[in-house]
């Protein structure tokens, strides 16, 4: 019966799906949500029938369930059960079942059965005592005995059945612990605690188990106990190691006037014996790799990089997490860390596993000081592992790079949670034993991430650390550069990312943070354009360059994140340029321009939300032109004095306002920078509703240009200097803007662009294969035309040097005139092989300069279309906004840029969902629809829609179409003209007059479906 019953508990284990198929029968209905288990609580009888085998079977399978609610459930009914039934009948379930199910490793039967232990031990030797008033049979060496029995194993068996029960021992005298009847007897605890060593002598990897449990078990014997167990594992020799110094750190917290025995030490903390204590927890890093004979084959199948439990009692004594006991101070963690941590597990002759042990604690006691006790937090950054730290960081194929990358995220993590503790951590990453250039270093983001959580109260000491380093040095003038670049990228984070630290922090005042952006704003200009006297040696022009970019990058950054920033124009007035060489003419623009700047600002302050925005748009661009003024920029002040004549016909509210502000935003833009064309972005937006069809024809007019040197010469003649203006857009401002003008460009185009009709419809499955055989065929004209470029070079230097290709030997003729050349000839050879390749050259250079002024046209076209999207975007409902059609169509079918015609299309479909919005949300009096206007406007599309067969181009085409026709489908008597011209089209295409996509008319007949459907509605 006994094979059997072990059988029937073995087979659901090998099943892990078997209780929940019988469970699931009762579950209604099937979902997430599991009905409570009703599980019978009767007595358990002595002998069995199949009625009791089958009720054991399934509590004892419920025990084990990985769900804690069965396995409470199960413990709750076995526990009722038991303490009801007779004595055989507990007798027989500890002795057959409960020990026994200590050595399963099935699911967590560990668990629930010793859960069941716990309390029936603690109901038969605790308080009830029901071992001498109902179970008198059951004594205390009887159940221990039934356990040492049932958890032993005779004979060789495998290793995992052997280690199985070994750690079912374990967790039976676990519960003999936590049912807290050990002490009410003298001698039970010493027949446990000689088990535990027994078991610990006999097995290394079970030592930090056992010692764990004599650790839990210390608050509950009283101090003449403990001093006699610290006695006897000091007599064994197990206080000399790692769980010698957990129990000491452990009875010196619980009762803080034992009395220790001399050896190995009184006091593991003291400073006395740290270098003995340090000697013995590196040690403990071999010991847990598996040096043990016995398990080195289970060790070296599968490392389990796990924390010793002495280092929580470590940090337990640092961060008063201790129940009572003295608390360390500062000098007391700097000693034992440096003694235990730096100089044993960080030294030079510390192996990997130990250096990757130093890792976890010190990730292990960052959380936990900065939880408990954070100005303790500082004195984990010691030399040897901030050095290991950067060492390990820098590289991917570094042993202990993702220790070490945990270890930073640990870092950002515990700033996270706690700010505060931003300014010293900085101080330690930053200074002696870290490095200025960490993230350099490090090849991470961590000061820069870090510095998000820089709050109005910090800010300033915050930046004050990161400016002081770098004030006076002696170090070599390229290293001053480099740190003086670090800066200046730490400070543009400051001021970016103070945004992201309002609105997750503490303070409630949103307006608080921004003066940590303004605080950064103003150092980076003081820096780019005033004379700082602190810094030695003075700031070089290299310097300056490179925190002007620092400043316009920083610019262009807030302005996408805020829509109020003022106090970036606060921080132009506040600047004093004294490292700008200004003549009295430019002074004087420049004071003109503060002046007016500063009228905007009050009026900014004192105007509605609509005029507000004009106010500030307009003052950010004074703001940022002042800039452009220091910076040297030739027509900065022509552009000043266009701000100041458009600012004056804004305030007389004269015509000509919107064209002379477009006129200015499009001379911002074309210059690349990413600070200019954010602030345009966000001026244009401001003035959408003000702007003139003069205005937007200055807008699309672009968009009409040659992509080629012509096209160019269009746009660009009222620059005086045309070379410059290609050496601006050949070259680069900053890296960055270009490399941010490409990224926009790639990532607004895709492979293929999403088209959504006025109904609702989804874009065709078919891509646009003939728009791709476009790009192909110029691909291939391209290698072609270089192919022949090459080879008429190589014709050249054959007639030259009267040789000819290797390839050719065929065709060239025989030559017997093999004697030397003289002086005279190898000279007028050499003269004619310069000119030849001056001419390859003066060919390169013509064809480099074709090709940038193509790349300036383009790139000019897209900021005009940035433009039209925002324009497309708020004024869907302008019946001006339906005159960009035709441009955008015209764009789409002419550019040779695959980019350009595929953002018009995507602000076509912006502008078709817009106006589907803006529309929804108007009355019918807001409406003023010219039908007569947009019937011209709705054929010429369909005109156009025939000149391409391009599957973009139509399908834009179809929506443009559609988008006019929603504008006048709201008068119903315009229904029928909006089908006769579809149909007029229909025919057309039908008599072979024109030929056009088929989808064009099927969205047309899913359109007039579709409303056909909402007239129903309505009606």
């Amino acid at each position: 019966m006994g094979s059997k019953r072990k059988r029937g508990a073995n087979k659901p284990g090998a099943n892990g799906n078997q209780p929940t198929q019988k469970r699931a029968k009762t579950d209604h209905p099937p979902n997430d949500s599991k009905a409570p288990l009703d599980l019978e609580k009767t007595p358990f009888t002595e002998t069995l029938s199949a009625q009791d085998r089958k009720r054991e079977a399934s509590i004892y399978q419920l025990l084990g369930s990985a769900d804690s609610d069965e396995r409470i459930t199960a413990a709750d009914a076995l526990i009722t059960g038991l303490l009801a039934s007779p004595e055989p009948a507990l007798e027989r379930h500890l002795d057959n079942r409960l020990f026994r199910g200590l050595a399963s490793s099935r699911n967590a039967s560990r668990l629930g059965f010793s859960l069941v232990l716990t309390e029936i031990l603690g109901q038969l030797f605790g308080k009830e005592n029901l071992a001498q008033t109902k179970y008198t049979g059951l004594t205390f060496d009887k159940v221990l005995n039934i356990l040492v029995e049932k958890t032993t194993i005779g004979g060789n068996v495998p290793g995992q059945e052997e280690r199985d029960c070994y750690f079912g021992q374990l967790f039976g005298l676990q519960c003999f612990v936590e049912s807290k009847i050990l002490f009410s007897e003298e001698s039970r605890w010493q027949k446990v605690l000689d088990l535990l060593l027994k078991m610990a002598d006999k097995k290394v990897w079970m030592r930090s188990h056992c010692g764990w449990i004599i650790v839990e078990s210390l608050p509950q014997m009283g101090q003449d106990r403990a001093e006699e167990t610290l006695q006897k594992l000091s007599d064994i020799g197990l206080g000399k190691t790692a769980e010698g110094v957990g129990i000491w750190i452990r009875a010196r917290s619980c009762y803080p006037n034992i009395k220790t025995p001399a050896k190995p030490w009184h006091d593991p903390m003291s400073a006395v014996v740290l270098p003995e204590v340090a000697r013995v927890l590196k040690d403990n890093v071999a010991q847990d790799s598996g040096e043990d004979p016995a398990i080195a084959k289970i060790k070296q199948s599968g490392w389990n990089a796990q924390l010793h439990f002495v280092w929580d009692l470590v940090l337990a004594s640092f961060s008063g997490e201790q129940d009572t006991g003295r608390i360390r101070n500062s000098d007391q963690l700097k000693l034992f860390w440096t003694a235990v941590v730096d100089d044993g597990l960080f030294s030079k002759s510390a192996s990997d596993a130990q250096k990757f042990r130093g890792f976890m604690i010190f990730q292990k006691f960052l959380q936990g000081l900065a939880a408990e006790n954070k100005q303790l937090v500082k004195e984990l950054f010691t030399r040897n592992l901030m050095k290991c730290l950067i060492n390990q960081a820098a590289k991917e194929d570094r042993y202990l790079h993702r220790a070490a990358s945990k270890s930073l995220q640990s870092i950002e993590k515990a700033v996270q949670t706690s700010p505060k503790l931003l300014l010293p951590i900085l101080r330690e990453l930053l200074g002696k034993f870290g490095a200025y250039d960490f993230d350099i270093r490090t090849n991470s983001k961590t000061v820069e991430n870090l510095l998000q959580w820089a709050t109005p109260t910090n800010a300033k000491s915050i930046l004050k650390l990161l400016r002081d380093p770098i004030l006076t040095t002696n170090d070599a003038s390229s290293e001053i550069e480099k740190l003086r670049q670090v800066y200046s990228n730490y400070v543009s984070k400051l001021a970016t990312q103070a945004n992201l630290a309002s609105e997750t922090s503490n303070d409630d005042d949103g307006g608080d943070a921004t003066n940590v952006a303004e605080l950064g704003v103003k150092e980076l200009a003081s820096c780019a354009y005033s004379v700082q006297k602190d810094f030695k040696p003075d700031l070089s022009e290299k310097s300056r360059e490179v925190f002007r970019r620092a400043l316009a990058s920083t610019f262009g950054k807030l302005m996408r994140q805020r829509n109020d920033a003022e106090y970036l124009c606060n921080a132009v007035v506040s600047l004093e340029p004294t490292a700008v060489n200004m003549s009295p003419e430019i002074e004087t623009e420049r004071n003109s321009a503060l002046k007016a700047m500063r009228k905007l600002l009050k009026a900014n302050k004192k105007s509605d939300e609509k005029h507000a925005g004009a106010s500030l748009g307009l003052a950010m661009l004074y703001a940022t032109t002042i800039l452009q003024l220091y910076d040297g920029a030739p027509d900065a002040i022509s552009i000043l004095q266009d701000l100041q004549r458009c600012s004056e016909k804004m305030k007389s509210k004269e015509s000509g306002t919107s064209e002379l502000l477009v006129e200015i935003l499009l001379a911002l833009v074309s210059r690349q920078s990413n600070m200019m064309r954010q602030i345009s972005e966000q001026v244009f937006e401001a003035f959408t509703s003000q702007v003139s069809p003069e205005a937007l024809e200055l807008l699309t007019e672009p968009l009409f240009a040659e992509e080629n040197e012509k096209g160019y010469q269009a746009l660009f003649e009222n620059i005086e200097d045309e070379d410059e203006e290609m050496d601006d857009t050949e070259g680069s401002e900053s890296d960055g803007d270009v490399q941010d003008v490409e990224e926009d460009e790639i990532s607004e185009i895709g492979s293929d662009v999403e088209f959504v009709t006025l109904n609702g419809e989804g874009p065709m499955e078919n891509g646009d294969d003939e728009d791709e055989d476009e790009d192909e065929d110029d691909e291939a004209k391209q290698t072609e035309a270089d192919g022949e470029e090459l080879a008429n070079f190589d014709d050249a230097l054959a007639k030259v040097l009267k040789s000819h290709r290797l390839d050719k030997d065929d065709e060239a003729a025989s030559s017997d005139n093999d004697s030397d050349m003289t002086d005279s000839e190898m000279m007028a050879l050499d003269d004619k092989l310069v000119e030849v390749f001056k001419q390859r050259t003066k060919a390169s250079g013509q064809k480099r300069e074709k090709r940038d002024a193509k790349d300036a046209v383009v790139a000019f076209k897209h900021r005009a279309l940035d433009f039209l999207a925002i324009y497309a975007k708020h004024e869907a409902a302008n019946p001006l906004a339906f005159g960009l059609l035709l441009p955008l169509l015209e764009l789409v079918r002419t550019a040779t840029a695959k980019p350009l015609a595929n953002k018009a299309v995507v602000i076509i479909e912006t502008f078709a969902k817009a106006f589907k919005k803006a529309r929804a949300s108007a009355t019918t009096a807001e409406i003023n629809v010219d039908a007569e206007a947009r019937f011209e406007l709705l054929a010429e599309l369909h005109r156009q829609a025939a000149r391409d067969l391009s599957h973009a181009f139509a399908r834009a085409a179809s929506v443009a179409s559609l988008l006019v026709a929603s504008s006048l489908v709201a008068e119903r008597k315009n229904v029928d003209r909006i089908n006769a011209v579809y149909a007029q089209t229909f025919a057309a295409c039908q008599k072979g007059e024109i030929r056009m996509q088929g989808f064009f008319f099927t969205d047309w007949v899913n359109w007039g479906m579709g409303h056909a459907a909402n007239a129903q509605v309505e009606t």
